[in-house]
């Protein structure tokens, strides 16, 4: 009787949980906003409020076998794919794996969120799995064809990533930063510069492809205009008194809403409150962007301390969401406004297996599962961990919850809500981590620096 080793039993769980993630939640789930960007992928028009690769992508698998089975089975591929490639680069594995990988398995960030349609987990996924193969690719990097391999998807896995999230790009060049790492240490820093301008010759392109069939970037207008009035409206909130210069002399019926329904509605938990008035709404869409542009910057200039209060409100809700309930934690089933439903010829599904799904991850809201800070806290233990560690692949996972700590910080400045899925790359860089650290430290040849036994043919299979 053969008895698993625990590479091989390592793999054969990957396997079944991402099927098991497939079926339990085919063919996807889908909020509002799902819903627009699948039938921006039917129709081929995007509007750049979301960036448009979301969509497009929507598109293909929408185009393949319609609904979002087959995006949202890409896309948790893309997840346990990354996994694997951790698990596949050296030569064996620690039985600790296994707990820690269950210990993940039973989480709703593994279970249920690979089958949330959102871009905040493509971009989750599509950036651990650009580390993975980054990771593969500086393990293996005696090895010119696999090197080759791997550091080319990383490269599209990165660009990705970029492309999914309007800060994206944040986990992309420290993913470029991590390459040109490894390429120094085998002296081909060139290699690793060639990397970055790979990368964003890539992104560049793409975004001019896509942008073709945008709305002009009117959406992405808008979204800025909204966080200027954000950040004006919660510092009118704090100083009732504070000086509206810009906006006194050329708007002053905007400058006296901001003070009123704005400083009233003013909410750090999420934007959305500020649609309650109309008229401010409105005013927002007729606003000069250069007018509300200049009164925001001078918010900054000359009252630093008030923006940065107002932000680390703002911050303080996205990150510690201090009632996950109303930081929406998931969603499950499809569902969203009827007209959006009408044109994709779609009904609202809420079946019994959404609704069991949804006592599932309910139970864990409130708790440490739920809890960014939790996560922060794991993510910097683990790269204390990796960097110390020193191997290849570990650095690279290192490098991984850098990114992820780093794209984590761009909210003191753009966030807008407090949605529980804009820091699933932190929760998930975090399990990763501690998967990396439990399957054991590897030296360049691939092989576990506390296990230098085994032969040849096992080095290969790996």
């Amino acid at each position: 009787m053969l008895i698993p080793t625990a590479k091989s039993a390592v793999t054969a769980l990957l396997l079944v949980l991402w099927l098991a993630v497939v079926a339990l939640n085919w063919p996807g789930h889908f909020s509002t906003d799902s819903l627009i960007q699948l039938l921006e992928g039917r129709t081929g028009h995007y509007e750049t409020w979301h960036p448009p690769v979301m969509s497009w992508l929507l598109g293909i698998a929408d185009w393949v076998l319609s609904g979002g089975g087959l995006f949202a089975a890409f896309d948790a591929a893309l997840l346990f794919g990354s996994l694997l490639l951790l698990v596949r680069l050296r030569a064996h594995a620690r039985w600790l794996a296994v707990p820690v990988l269950l210990a993940g398995a039973l989480t709703p960030q593994f279970l249920l969120y690979p089958g949330l349609v959102w871009k905040d987990v493509l971009f989750a996924h599509a950036s651990v799995a650009g580390f993975s193969c980054l990771a593969f690719a500086a393990a293996r990097w005696e090895r010119r064809n696999l090197r080759a391999v791997f550091s080319a998807l990383a490269l599209v896995l990165l660009s990705l990533a970029a492309l999914t999230r309007q800060n994206g790009i944040v986990i992309s060049l420290v993913g470029a930063l991590a390459f040109y790492w490894v390429a120094r240490a085998h002296n081909r820093s060139a290699m690793g510069a060639a990397f970055l301008v790979a990368m964003l010759v890539t992104i560049g392109a793409a975004m001019f492809s896509l942008v073709s069939g945008a709305d002009g970037g009117k959406g992405k207008v808008d979204e800025i205009k909204t966080l200027q009035l954000y950040d004006l409206a919660g510092a009118a909130s704090v100083d009732r008194a504070l000086p509206l210069a810009a906006l006194h002399r050329a708007d002053p019926a905007f400058e006296r809403l901001i003070r009123a329904d704005g400083a009233r509605l003013f909410s750090p938990e999420r934007v959305d409150t500020l649609q309650k008035s109309a008229a401010l709404e409105s005013a927002r869409d007729a606003v000069s962007p250069a007018l509300l542009a200049a009164q925001w910057r001078d918010l900054i200039v000359h009252h630093p301390m008030l923006y940065l209060e107002v932000r680390a409100a703002i911050f303080r809700w996205t990150l510690l969401t201090p009632d996950p309930d109303r930081c929406v934690p998931f969603v499950v089933g499809f569902e969203g406004p009827k007209r959006i439903l009408q044109l994709l010829n779609a009904q609202t599904r809420y079946d019994a297996r959404d609704a069991a799904l949804e006592t599932y991850a309910q139970r864990f809201v409130g708790t440490p599962v739920f809890s960014h800070g939790f996560f922060a806290v794991l993510a910097i233990a683990m790269a204390f961990v990796l960097f110390r560690r020193r191997s290849p692949a570990d650095l690279v996972v290192g490098w991984l919850l850098v990114g992820a700590g780093v794209f984590t910080l761009t909210f003191f400045v753009i966030s807008l809500a407090c949605d529980y899925r804009y820091l699933y790359l932190l929760d998930l860089a975090a399990m990763t981590g501690a998967f990396q650290a439990a399957l054991g430290s590897q030296n360049r040849l691939g092989r576990s620096d506390n296990d230098t036994g085994g032969s040849a043919a096992d080095a290969a299979a790996a």
